[in-house]
């Protein structure tokens, strides 16, 4: 019973994170910063998957615990946000250069540009 509450309470806490991460993609681009929510979508991208990768694997001793678990999902947070600094799966830019196409499209029809 207290292990499937505490599964509970981490699923919250992993929906409000994404929750969080997805009002933040989308208060970017609201706010014409086309290039940083390009980005941030792949940092996201990538921790995401790293994160569903690490559980078709079995746990080994540094994860067996709370602990271990938390200091995973940090550092696939911060892969994710490296790789994407670096422009290392080429996503943002891919996102970034479409965006910004949209945009151009938009104005000449003499129309504004709303993503979300």
């Amino acid at each position: 019973m207290i292990s499937e509450i505490g599964g509970l309470v981490e699923q919250s806490a992993n929906h409000t994170s994404v929750n969080g991460r997805i009002d933040g993609i989308k208060q970017s681009i609201e706010q014409g910063q086309i290039k940083k929510a390009s980005e941030d979508f792949e940092a996201y991208f990538v921790s995401y998957m790293l994160k569903v990768m690490r559980e078709t694997v079995p746990k080994g001793s540094l994860t067996q615990n709370r602990m271990g678990e938390t200091f995973q999902s940090f550092y696939d947070e911060a892969i994710g946000k490296e790789s994407a600094k670096v422009g290392a799966l080429g996503l943002a830019q891919y996102i970034e250069a479409k965006l910004r196409e949209d945009e151009v499209i938009l104005s000449q029809e003499g129309k504004v540009a709303k993503y979300m």
